[in-house]
């Protein structure tokens, strides 16, 4: 065994972590939603024009922000041949924590927008697109820690 490969308990300990933030986060978007029709059950939709545009292009962006760490960020680390394990183990824990924070943005935004008067229905589009970007996030961490993947 590698001196630098992390012990077993650290990888099932970050495997553990992460999906208690996973889940964490991802029930939170869930009770946006719920918090978010008691309060906004009394505003009128006024159509907020230029911060609705401005709040879906931020959404936009932080999306691809989030499919470019897991499609390409992720594997690299995942499949890195030269680096050490317990970096590998240190850098899948910081790119999975930035998905999942990136994408808790994007149902914050959706939340904003609804409270500054946008229609439910745009900000349901946020929340869906925030679910499936954590659908996309779900942690998975290699069984391989000694050898490169």
């Amino acid at each position: 065994m590698n001196s630098h490969t992390p012990p077993a308990a650290d990888v099932a300990a970050a495997g553990r972590l992460l999906k208690i933030l996973y889940f964490v986060l991802f029930g939170t978007v869930g009770l946006y939603w719920v918090v978010l029709e008691f309060v906004a059950a009394g505003l009128e939709p006024r159509g907020p024009g230029l911060v609705k545009n401005i709040l879906q292009g931020m959404g936009a962006a932080v999306g691809a922000g989030v499919v470019y760490l897991r499609f390409f960020l992720i594997p690299a680390a995942l499949d890195a041949a030269t680096m050490e394990p317990a970096q590998r183990l240190a850098r899948l824990r910081l790119y999975y924590i930035l998905c999942f924070v990136l994408t808790e943005a994007v149902a914050i935004y959706g939340f904003l927008l609804r409270l500054l008067g946008g229609v439910p229905q745009d900000a349901a589009l946020f929340f869906l697109a925030a679910a499936g970007l954590f659908l996309l996030c779900y942690p998975r961490l290699p069984d391989n820690w000694g050898t490169p993947a």
